[in-house]
């Protein structure tokens, strides 16, 4: 069968239309007890971790920073637009362990309102100008800037902008006696539940200067990424191997400018598409979230409110412009 390649143009869903949508809630009772970020069955809820989810803000500019340490440990990726072309990751860790981890770069405004959802976690980062500082020592995150915290160093051999880390034990034993557990971000299938959707193999996402490509491997039933051009790797402490994750989400984004930094801003809360690839299949839908506690709601559509459900497992987030040409797909 002729291969074909599906391009997505933007919508007019915008942050600006998105109080007329119902609030909705994904709030349920799990068939069987499940790890909060990834979903995956355990036999007894005692055995998630007694810790807060810990986000790490990581370098993936410019490509000499390659390969990063620690990312196919983490439970959930975001890949955002940070400035000047350049794009950075957050990088969510709780139900696995990474050393190292890194390279650990700065904050951004706009952090807080896409990580607030994880129930304070704590936030790993170099540290940032006076007002995105402030901003996040106002929030919920539980701040461990490097400039304030014990337990990074410096790795020889790279740039450095580019040779901080740490690892997530130290990370974690910095965490407030009433931290809790994170709250799931998203809806996974139950056991025997088949996903149906359009074949889709070959993506490719586009965020300015960086061109994110992943490839589905029915042997594994992941999908495993190249980023311009070049196969991306991640550091696993023994050695090195490809990034891959179990679900792809494309949360299409309206970026503003701000104000705290004038940087890139990426509109997350209110509505606008999404694009869920699982299992070799995409679907498409629109992302809902009315507060920066709101999980990251994925449905079908605004007026039918059916959720769109992942596969257990580990979740990479793209967070490309809402504009054309950014997302396309072959079978």
């Amino acid at each position: 069968m002729a291969s074909t390649t599906t391009t997505i143009r933007p919508t007019t869903t915008t942050t600006t239309t998105t109080t007329t949508v119902p609030a909705v809630t994904t709030t349920t009772i799990p068939d069987v007890p499940r790890m909060p970020l990834t979903g995956e069955p355990i036999a007894d809820a005692s055995e998630i971790p007694d810790r807060p989810a810990l986000v790490v803000k990581i370098s993936n500019y410019p490509q000499s920073v390659l390969p990063q340490a620690g990312l196919n440990d983490a439970d959930i990726v975001f890949h955002e637009i940070i400035n000047d072309n350049a794009t950075r990751l957050a990088v969510v860790f709780h139900s696995q362990e990474a050393d190292p981890v890194g390279p650990i770069r700065s904050g951004r405004a706009q952090d807080i309102n896409l990580l607030l959802s994880l129930n304070r976690p704590l936030f790993a980062w170099s540290g940032g100008n006076p007002a995105v500082t402030k901003a996040i020592e106002n929030s919920d995150l539980i701040n461990l800037s490097a400039l304030r915290t014990s337990g990074y160093y410096r790795r020889p051999g790279r740039s450095d902008a580019n040779n901080l880390f740490s690892n997530t034990d130290v990370l974690w034993g910095h965490a407030p006696d009433d931290a809790q557990p994170p709250s799931p971000v998203f809806r996974y299938t139950r056991e025997g539940e088949v996903i149906r959707g359009e074949a889709a193999t070959d993506i490719q996402i586009k965020l300015d200067g960086t061109t994110s490509r992943w490839r589905y491997d029915p042997e594994t039933n992941g999908y495993f990424r190249s980023q311009n051009g070049i196969g991306h790797n991640t550091d696993t402490g023994d050695g090195v191997e490809q990034v891959w994750s179990k679900n792809i989400v494309v949360m299409m984004a309206d970026y503003g400018t701000n104000t705290f930094d004038g940087n890139p801003d990426a509109q997350v809360l209110g509505s606008n598409p999404v694009y869920v690839f699982t299992d070799g299949t995409v679907r498409s839908g629109s992302w809902l979230r009315f507060e920066p506690t709101d999980p990251l709601t994925l449905v079908d559509n605004v007026n039918d409110l059916n959720p769109i459900e992942l596969e257990p497992g580990r979740t990479w987030v793209e967070i490309p412009r809402n504009i054309e040409g950014m997302l396309s797909w072959s079978e």
